[in-house]
């Protein structure tokens, strides 16, 4: 009882956030009754995944739990040594001996295994931590404040769409970005893409302010550093694969020549040539073995815990060549998995269908694409980084649940490159859009000022 009095009281101050934080006002096509209905569904999908990872998986199993139950073990290192408890969550001397009393309580803080360079569960481990400072060790809280930053990712994300696509585009905006399932329920659980979202939709977001030749605050510049530094940190991969498209993406709007449609291959093929380089200089980083181990271990480990939802057994050899040829598979295998012949659960289902959707707007958008429309810039970049990131995930997952989750940073930008080129007006799209408008009406913004 007293965690859901808290939890609501913590959803009232954060719904009066949303409302006078300049960053919310204002945005053409998101008025604060929206933005609350937006930020309510996250919070109810929040606790739907609590709920589901208690009381129909086993808790100790799951990373939800891994993280909060560890965060809860540091966030205690607080109430008998400050300097114990500033170490970890910092990382500053945390290798002093004296806190391995702490770490024989966390066995997920450290797996030498699968992350040789570092692990990304401590990230995790350290925002729970964070959380508990305002949530008082309540899970449920924890999710509530989680996905007010959540949100506020995605509205990053939708600025970016506001900023470079056309002014017809904008009803149809916020629905591929806000309400895709999987977006919804992975991106709303106390796992690493409630972090990630905002961490990324901030990245590109303030990138494109940079990039573009925007002068921005003193401040700006240093959250900006600090979100590279945690991508860095939480999903190098999405980093890493982000920054040629956007670089693409900006050239694009320099260069008159060549086109999009040169510039984007042309970038991302040098950033795998610059890859292939540093494999060979510098054998002990080769990234080509990393990943290869990477897919092994995460091959024996869902045999190992007889996964039900692992796809297949095919074990990739570290070198160029085996990658390479498992690119076609790969690729199916995240458009295609799961299927509604795979779906033993409800949550299953709803990923088959929507992987479904997935698949109509490619078709969609390849025949207009070729047939009736040049993409443009803005198309580009949706649908190289959609391609490179599924791709990635392809080659590294096998398992059906870590194949939706890890689709979610694509998603909204295949959406932008999706109605830049579909003529969504002529569609069922258009009276959705139009109730959509005519509801956001009846309760205009106090500002129409975008931020």
């Amino acid at each position: 009882m007293i965690e859901a009095l808290y939890s609501i009281l913590w959803i009232y101050l954060l719904l009066l956030a949303i409302k006078h934080m300049p960053f919310f006002r204002g945005v053409p096509g998101l008025n604060y009754k929206t933005l609350v209905a937006l930020f309510l569904i996250k919070v109810i999908a929040g606790a739907v995944f609590i709920f589901i990872y208690t009381y129909y998986y086993e808790p100790h199993t799951a990373d939800i739990y891994r993280y909060f139950n560890e965060s809860r073990v540091l966030s205690g290192a607080l109430r008998h040594k400050l300097t114990d408890y500033l170490r970890m969550l910092t990382g500053i001397g945390a290798d002093a001996p004296h806190l391995q009393a702490y770490y024989d309580k966390m066995p997920y803080w450290w797996d030498p295994e699968l992350y040789p360079v570092y692990n990304d569960n401590r990230l995790m481990i350290r925002y729970n931590a964070l959380l508990n400072l305002l949530s008082f060790g309540k899970i449920h809280v924890n999710s509530v404040i989680a996905n007010f930053f959540s949100l506020a990712g995605l509205v990053a994300i939708y600025k970016f769409g506001l900023r470079h696509l056309k002014q017809s585009k904008i009803p149809f905006l916020a629905i591929g970005i806000f309400l895709f399932p999987s977006i919804i329920f992975w991106g709303s659980g106390l796992i690493k893409e409630i972090l990630l979202i905002p961490v990324m939709g901030f990245f590109v977001f303030y990138s494109d302010r940079i990039l573009s030749g925007e002068r921005l605050k003193g401040w700006q510049y240093l959250f900006f550093a600090a979100l590279s530094f945690l991508l860095l940190l939480l999903k190098v991969y999405v980093l890493l694969l982000l920054i040629p498209c956007l670089l693409a993406f900006h050239l694009a709007g320099k260069l008159k020549r060549p086109s999009p449609a040169i510039i984007f291959p042309g970038l991302i093929l040098l950033s795998v040539l610059v890859v292939m380089v540093i494999a060979w200089l510098f054998p002990q980083f080769d990234p080509f073995a990393i990943l290869a181990k990477r897919q092994n271990f995460y091959m024996r480990f869902s045999v190992y815990v007889k996964a039900g939802s692992l796809i297949h057994q095919v074990f990739l050899e570290p070198n160029f060549v085996s990658i390479l040829a498992y690119i076609p598979r790969a690729l199916l295998n995240v458009l295609f998995r799961p299927h509604l012949l795979d779906s033993a659960n409800p949550i299953i289902l709803s990923a088959a269908i929507e992987n479904l959707a997935i698949l109509l707007m490619i078709i969609l958008l390849g025949l207009y694409a070729f047939r009736n429309k040049r993409p443009g810039r803005m198309e580009w970049f949706g649908i190289w980084f959609t391609l490179v990131l599924f791709v990635f995930i392809g080659i590294t997952t096998q398992v059906y649940g870590t194949l939706v989750r890890f689709k979610i940073p694509a998603l909204p930008f295949l959406w932008m490159s999706f109605i830049g080129i579909v003529p969504l007006e002529k569609s069922f799209l258009k009276n959705l859009s139009t109730k959509i408008i005519s509801f956001q009406k009846k309760f205009p913004n106090q500002n129409t000022k975008t931020p």
